[in-house]
């Protein structure tokens, strides 16, 4: 048993410090409501329904961090997105806002303590931090380019960064100011972390070239906004980030989270403890994976991020709803097991 708490861990590898072990956590997103018998619909639509499947989380797995994850189409609901919540798999939009891309001059930034499911995810985090003493506890937003394209469709909003970059660079300046004002919100009213998901904004959709041109500039001026009020602020991207994890670790964030799809020993290799590396567990363990197969996985990635600090172990991305409990405790057991620290 360790003589620290969650808390005391995740704050010791951000001062580049140690206490006895690697802090550790999975994200756990719509698993919950699975592990809560809740209806995803439920989950998603009912603030003390969803905060209670975080505590329940809490209470069953112990991790350091509680992420409180939803949808990432909060935002684009809230901005005028129809969506359809099916009772077993996350919400999808019906309709997009920017399908008339002409429709931007008439969007308006989104009251963060009114509008849409915005002020029941608020109170969710609130109740949480409220209940939770040990562990920290960490929001998910989502970042300018997943707003953009949530907006707009992937295809479509890739297409216009070559045929009407005048465009694209006018809807970032717009989501950049919904995803500040929406995180500050969140922070300032619960009193968690901020973490940005970013998945969109990977080289396994998208371009290092459109990275570096109608992204990173934005990510750049959001982890300034931030930290301008005294915040720390994760950047989470899942999929394949190899070609820019320069760029990434260059926009100033604090923490960057980080898919199995990316390499551990280059993103170690470049970072210098630069920013605190968060990831990178192969999610597929979770719902297909050996006891040996998982092991074997926390054990690499402690041997090779954690002798210096600045890391936390987790997932890649969120486990699939298709996991078992019983994998998510094999993931805790093998973190305590091999992320002990020499005394």
């Amino acid at each position: 048993m360790s003589n620290y708490t969650g808390k005391q861990h995740v704050a010791a590898a951000f001062k580049r410090g140690f206490t006895d072990r690697v802090p550790y956590y999975p994200i756990l997103g719509h698993f919950n409501a699975k592990l809560a018998s809740l209806s995803v619909k439920e989950f998603l639509t009912e603030y003390e329904k969803f905060a209670n499947a975080q505590l329940l989380a809490h209470e069953t797995f112990h991790p350091d961090i509680i992420v409180m994850m939803a949808d990432l189409l909060i935002e684009a609901e809230a901005l005028g997105n129809e969506l359809k919540f099916p009772d077993d798999s996350l919400c999808i939009s019906k309709t997009h806002a920017l399908k008339d891309k002409e429709n931007l001059k008439n969007l308006k930034i989104p009251n963060p303590e009114k509008d849409g499911r915005m002020p029941y995810y608020i109170d969710a985090c609130k109740r949480v931090k409220e209940k939770v003493k040990d562990s920290a506890v960490g929001s998910v937003v989502c970042g300018p380019w997943a707003i953009a394209i949530s907006l707009r469709e992937a295809e479509v909003l890739i297409r216009d960064c070559s045929k009407d970059p005048n465009f694209v660079h006018s809807l970032m300046e717009f989501t950049l100011e919904v995803a500040s004002k929406y995180a500050l919100a969140v922070q300032s009213n619960a009193g968690v972390g901020v973490s940005f998901s970013e998945a969109p904004a990977s080289c396994s959709l998208i371009s290092p070239k459109i990275y570096r041109e109608f992204i990173f500039p934005y990510h750049k001026r959001l982890m300034e906004e931030i930290h301008s009020r005294k915040i720390g602020v994760t950047l989470h991207i899942c999929g394949y980030v190899d070609p820019i994890m320069e760029d990434l670790i260059h926009t100033g964030a604090d923490a960057l989270s980080i898919d199995a799809r990316s390499s551990l020993d280059r993103m170690v290799a470049l970072n210098q403890k630069r920013t605190v590396i968060i990831g990178n567990i192969d999610t597929s363990l979770f719902y297909s994976g050996t006891k040996e197969e998982m092991e074997l996985a926390v054990k690499n990635c402690i041997d090779i991020a954690a002798k210096e600090s600045a890391f936390i172990l987790s997932t890649g991305c969120e486990v699939p709803w298709a996991g078992s409990i019983e994998r998510v405790k094999w993931f805790m057991e093998a973190a305590k097991k091999y992320g002990c620290y020499d005394s």
